[in-house]
């Protein structure tokens, strides 16, 4: 539904189609789905090995699609959503696809920057930045073996329901990095300060509030981690969480990892400001991981990172 107002929306010349669509970008939920059965991959061992592939990387494919009607939008761009906008290419060079896949995907950013970028500084500037490397994961970082699944609630509750016991330390304290946990909660002394401190998540949820927390982030956002709309007088929208307020400016982070890389918003150009109901953490996160790689991260959550905890004996 999304999808299809979005393109009428774009089509139209709305203007705050471009803002609200990078907001349904940023917290898109990763529903990957089987492209085949294993009888059929059982055919042809090259589609087998790049539908694999495919699997491995999860593109997103509602971003995709998002993605894809925002580059035909005319109207409601500001530099900070055209920035927005180009960044989300590097991260999408992880992704894995048939052989025209990363055609398609360079389309997309130049048909982009066709359409709606005309000062020739600015483009060329926004074509370096969609065209960076993605970032490499921290040293020593041990990424998911999965193959991961488009956990629900319940499938976590169940999963760990007599098996918070013989987990893996080690492996779950990875996991937490490899999902990006770290980047955004404080836990056990280190991380950032984005979202809520998770030490005592232990103590404060059910499993059931742990798994919905993380699965769903955006059916209970708290006032003190929530995000604002920000409607501007030449119609515009910024979307993200104001830092600070100084100087005549509002100070907005829109990219939840990129903390540091604020959008700076006149105070006099704001024509009204309301809480935005979509959480800065993506969902989906965990969709990467396989069962046992799933149960350690919970088990590292819950032992609030203690590997003399029962959960690890």
């Amino acid at each position: 539904m999304n999808r299809e107002l979005s393109q009428v929306l774009i089509f139209t010349d709305s203007k705050t189609v471009v803002a609200k669509t990078l907001g349904l970008v940023a917290t898109a939920r990763d529903d990957a789905t089987a492209i085949a059965s294993d009888e059929l991959l059982a055919r042809n061992p090259g589609y087998a090995r790049a539908v694999e592939s495919t699997h491995a990387s999860r593109p997103n494919l509602q971003q995709i699609a998002l993605m894809y009607s925002l580059r035909n939008a005319r109207a409601g761009w500001t530099p900070a959503l055209r920035k927005t906008f180009f960044s989300w290419f590097p991260r999408a060079q992880e992704w894995h696809g048939g052989n025209s896949f990363p055609k398609f995907m360079n389309n997309i950013r130049t048909e982009a920057l066709a359409n709606f970028v005309t000062d020739e500084t600015e483009r060329k500037a926004l074509d370096e930045l969609s065209k960076k490397a993605p970032p490499a994961p921290p040293a020593n970082v041990v990424m998911p073996k999965g193959p991961g699944k488009a956990y629900s609630t319940e499938d976590v509750v169940a999963l760990a329901q007599g098996a918070m016991h013989a987990r893996n330390f080690a492996q779950g304290k990875a996991m937490f990095t490899a999902t990006l946990c770290a980047r955004c909660h404080h836990f056990n002394g280190e991380g950032g300060n984005i979202g809520p401190d998770l030490t005592g998540a232990g103590n404060r949820y059910t499993m059931h509030d742990l798994a919905e927390n993380i699965i769903e982030p955006s059916k209970v956002i708290s006032d003190q981690y929530g995000t604002d709309q920000i409607e501007l007088k030449d119609g515009g929208l910024v979307v993200g969480r104001v830092v600070v307020e100084e100087n005549g400016k509002l100070f907005v982070m829109t990219n939840p990892f990129a903390p540091d890389d604020l959008t700076a918003v006149p105070s006099d150009s704001v024509k009204g400001r309301k809480p935005f109901n979509i959480s800065m953490m993506p969902p989906g996160l965990i969709n990467t991981l396989n069962k046992d790689e799933l149960l350690d991260l919970i088990a590292y959550l819950v032992s609030g990172g203690n590997p003399n905890d029962k959960a690890f004996k």
